[in-house]
């Protein structure tokens, strides 16, 4: 008895998208219609896992399943050949399950790249070509990478500033926009703001805009500063009050996270949560009671189903919103000596080979 393809159809849309990445060697019609952009798209709305992406002493590279409630899935998969080089692996972000990074060699070989560890499809970026300004100087960048849903595209930015060894203020700054959808780098406005206040973080992405603090060029206040996927421009995004905090945006322990897709800031034992996104009123505080007794230094921060995780030194702390309290820690590099948190992404079929 055969089902009827929208049967067939129906049960595709409730597998993970790791299942079906090996169900299109089902059948020429089952790859087809997996490999479909609607059905891709339909099939990002179901439930998708989530992954670390971590590294080791011995410079591999690992995925690791996010599942605070089955410590058995805990298992690291070493991913290592989907990137050309290992030796120094720097996590820039990812979007509906593509990753972007850059890496290096021994010989200072450097490539920038995107991938799916799902399906293990990967492409390389070629240089901007706009990123030399005179030998004599250095580069900073700072990368950001996400989906414009208007042009439907994924987009690599990239904020950089040149600088003689900081003898002199960074004052050149060139910003780049390259599409996977025509496979070309062009150069936009520069930011009005300053961004060359130390820390090259990747960009922060919410609400189809990459977020990064930078200086305020009136008076050097540090400020949220949101660069459009689809307008290609910067603009200031409404912080949180702080209160008898201070200038919290200033702090180097302070840093910019997603919390169940809304835009955060952390800091300390606060997560500020803006629940509706542009609108300074939302933003409400979320105190973890309890985070000064555990050694946390600098995490990680995520978000599932309830629950703020924190990963530092090769734990997961577990803090249940609700609870108002941490209810578990997993040693997540038992299995892998020396496995370091660089990011996250989730599972998908999104394939990053657009042209």
């Amino acid at each position: 008895m055969e089902l009827p393809p929208e049967i067939i159809t129906d049960i595709l849309y409730r597998l993970p998208a790791k299942s079906l990445a090996r169900f299109k060697s089902v059948s020429k019609n089952w790859q087809s219609q997996i490999s479909d952009p609607q059905f891709i798209k339909h099939h990002q709305n179901t439930l998708n896992h989530h992954h670390l992406i971590c590294n080791s002493d011995n410079t591999s590279l690992y995925s690791l399943p996010i599942n605070p409630d089955n410590q058995s899935d805990q298992t690291p998969k070493n991913i290592t050949c989907l990137s050309p080089h290992t030796d120094i692996f720097i996590f820039h972000g990812s979007c509906n399950g593509l990753v972007l990074c850059s890496s290096d060699d021994c010989i200072n070989c450097h490539s920038l790249v995107v991938f799916n560890p799902t399906t293990r499809e990967l492409v390389t970026i070629p240089e901007s070509g706009f990123d030399v300004i005179s030998n004599l100087l250095e580069i900073d960048i700072m990368y950001g990478f996400g989906y414009d849903s208007v042009t439907d595209d994924y987009k690599v930015v990239t904020v950089s500033y040149f600088h003689y060894n900081y003898l002199v203020a960074p004052g050149d700054m060139c910003v780049c926009v390259y599409s996977l959808g025509d496979g070309n780098w062009r150069r936009v406005d520069d930011s009005v703001y300053d961004h060359s206040h130390g820390r090259s973080l990747p960009g922060v992405l919410v609400n189809g805009v990459l977020h990064w603090v930078a200086s305020r060029g009136s008076d050097g206040l540090r400020v949220i500063v949101g660069f459009s996927l689809t307008d290609e421009t910067f603009s200031e995004v409404a912080s949180p009050e702080f209160g008898d905090r201070g200038d919290v945006l200033s702090k180097s322990g302070c840093k910019l996270v997603v919390v169940g897709e809304k835009l955060g800031v952390f800091f300390g034992d606060v997560v500020w949560l803006m629940n509706e996104y542009g609108v300074r009123e939302s933003w409400v505080e979320i105190v973890m009671c309890g985070i000064n007794e555990i050694p946390v230094v600098d995490p990680e921060i995520f978000y599932e189903d309830g629950r703020i995780l924190l990963v530092s030194g090769g734990v997961m702390w577990i803090y249940d919103v609700e609870g108002k309290a941490f209810c578990e820690s997993i040693d997540i590099s038992r299995k892998v000596k020396g496995l370091k948190v660089k990011g996250s992404y989730v599972e998908s079929l999104v394939s990053p080979k657009f042209i």
